[in-house]
């Protein structure tokens, strides 16, 4: 969705691309877009980029690593904060040293309705992975 100055963000552009041409694919565009937010949200930070990386044989819920960098240092509670997020999301993260790629970060060029939703979205996720 386009902002108050009508960006958007590249991650949801590609997403919408993606979905144009294989609807049934998955996609983890707006999983790193909602834990985004939800770390801006919950830290009151300005920008953050959360970087996912993947082997090349992985698909689907399957991811190598989550690393949070913020300028000038990436500090390790925001990681593993992303960490549990995308557990929480129901991925599995092994890095087993082979090759890997990093996955578009998203660049922040959201409504804050999308905020709202993203935010709402992982602490849901949160509250249910972390129930017993």
């Amino acid at each position: 969705m386009p902002t108050e100055t009508g960006a958007r963000c590249a991650l949801q552009v590609a997403r919408q691309r993606r979905l144009s041409v294989y609807p049934d694919e998955f996609g983890l565009e707006q999983d790193i877009c909602d834990v985004t937010l939800w770390l801006i949200e919950m830290h009151s930070l300005s920008r953050v980029h959360v970087w996912v990386d993947r082997h090349y044989t992985q698909i689907g819920r399957q991811i190598a690593g989550v690393t949070v960098i913020t300028s000038p240092r990436h500090p390790a509670p925001l990681t593993e904060a992303a960490h549990e997020a995308f557990l929480a999301l129901g991925y599995t993260i092994e890095d087993t040293r082979a090759d890997t790629y990093g996955h578009q970060f998203c660049d922040g060029h959201h409504s804050r309705h999308e905020v709202i939703q993203a935010y709402a979205r992982i602490e849901g996720a949160l509250r249910r992975w972390r129930s017993p």
